[in-house]
């Protein structure tokens, strides 16, 4: 159809205890609702011109503490785009406006606005897709944010964070399949104005990830990048990467649909040196491996920022039936370098062990839902007397 009309209604209620401060006597429980609406209209102006438009609004309801008002929150423009194909051989699509970019598996590009959660995920950007041979394509796209949203109209506008800094980036990005194996390239260099505590800065990211099937049940993925640039007047040297080999057997083992080994590791700086040696997770502030844990980083160093961090991890994917998977994994959590004051607080390297577990299950064509629950437990990293936290979110999705 020319005009089709979007609507998704997201319900979650979301609890969780001192994930913050690993502290059981802090005030740092909470217990709430998040209720997201979006409303949009896609509408094909011609065979090969797009325009697509999403309103969003999300409001909690906060349970505890008892002393978080009610208020309606914004609604502002989520997505705003027009998308033109030009036809040919090789046909390219330019696409200009405010728009959701998730490349990979989203370990460096997927999220441009950390600081408002899961509400948002846009990039203001200019996109270019081109299919330069069969099978092989090539991203480039420039972006800019504001550390608050200046560029589109808001309705009851409550100043909702979106960034600690003004950032301009500019990215390059290849993916192509060599056989059964897929190759992703790229580069992407990201600026950031100086903010209060924020310095100002360079990020020049350059990496690779590659997809290659082993055997039939065998697949071996991994991603590396590494980071140069300038973090005020220092430069910068940082490095980053993830490995996972898959197993799915070919025949049926009760429950099991996929066996994942895992491995993480995002540098850390070095305080003898000048120069910044930890991972800038310039667009992954994004609870990719914990739903939880993200709330600890608050105070080592910025919501989600996923840095000075390893992982040995386990996951299991269990197939329950046509309308319900579950996945648990397990992560030993380690930090490339300890760091000072008071939080964490201690004098190993080693994080804690994570244990997420989550349930999917579809009701029907348009109403779906989860529940995940996180538990960390503290290693030496953290001072002796840091106390375990629960996640524990629901949700239910109703997308038309």
């Amino acid at each position: 159809p020319r005009l089709k009309l979007i609507f998704v209604e997201r319900f979650r209620f979301e609890a969780w205890d001192n994930a913050v401060s690993l502290d059981d006597t802090a005030a740092d429980t909470f217990a709430y609702t998040r209720n997201r609406t979006t409303l949009g209209l896609r509408w094909l102006t011609a065979k090969n011109v797009e325009v697509l438009g999403k309103v969003t609004n999300e409001f909690r309801v906060y349970l505890a503490p008892k002393d978080r008002a009610f208020n309606a929150h914004e609604v502002f423009v989520d997505n705003l785009y027009v998308k033109w194909t030009i036809p040919g051989r090789r046909p390219f699509i330019f696409t200009a406006g405010r728009q959701d970019i998730n490349l990979g598996e989203g370990f460096v590009i997927a999220d441009s606005t950390p600081l408002d959660g899961s509400r948002s995920y846009y990039f203001n950007a200019l996109r270019f897709d081109a299919e330069v041979a069969p099978g092989h394509e090539l991203i480039v796209f420039a972006h800019a944010q504001e550390t608050r949203d200046k560029y589109l109209p808001i309705i009851n506008e409550r100043e909702q964070a979106l960034v600690e800094q003004p950032e301009r980036a500019l990215a390059v990005y290849y993916s192509g399949a060599f056989g059964k194996a897929k190759v992703d390239a790229y580069a992407v260099r990201k600026t950031v104005e100086e903010t209060g505590t924020w310095l100002a800065g360079r990020v020049d990211t350059f990496g690779a990830r590659a997809q290659v099937p082993i055997s039939k049940p065998l697949v071996l993925t991994g991603e590396g990048a590494f980071q140069t640039g300038t973090h005020g007047g220092a430069g910068r040297a940082a490095f980053g990467g993830i490995a996972h080999l898959d197993w799915s057997p070919a025949w049926r083992v009760p429950f099991l649909k996929t066996l994942v080994l895992g491995g993480i590791h995002l540098s850390g700086d070095d305080p003898a040196t000048a120069r910044m040696e930890a991972w800038d997770p310039i667009f992954s502030r994004w609870p990719k491996w914990s739903e939880g844990y993200i709330q600890t980083f608050n105070r080592e160093s910025r919501p989600a920022y996923w840095s000075n961090l390893n992982s040995v991890y386990g996951s299991l994917v269990l197939d329950l039936g046509a309308r319900a998977n579950a996945t648990i994994t397990a992560h030993r959590l380690g930090a490339e370098r300890t760091l000072p004051g008071a939080f964490p607080g201690g004098t190993g390297l080693h994080r804690g062990g994570l244990v997420v577990g989550r349930l999917n299950f579809t009701i029907s064509k348009l109403l779906s839902g989860h529940v995940q629950w996180d538990h960390f437990e503290p290693g030496d990293f953290y001072a002796p007397e840091a106390d375990a936290f629960n996640w524990l979110r629901f949700e239910l999705m109703f997308r038309y």
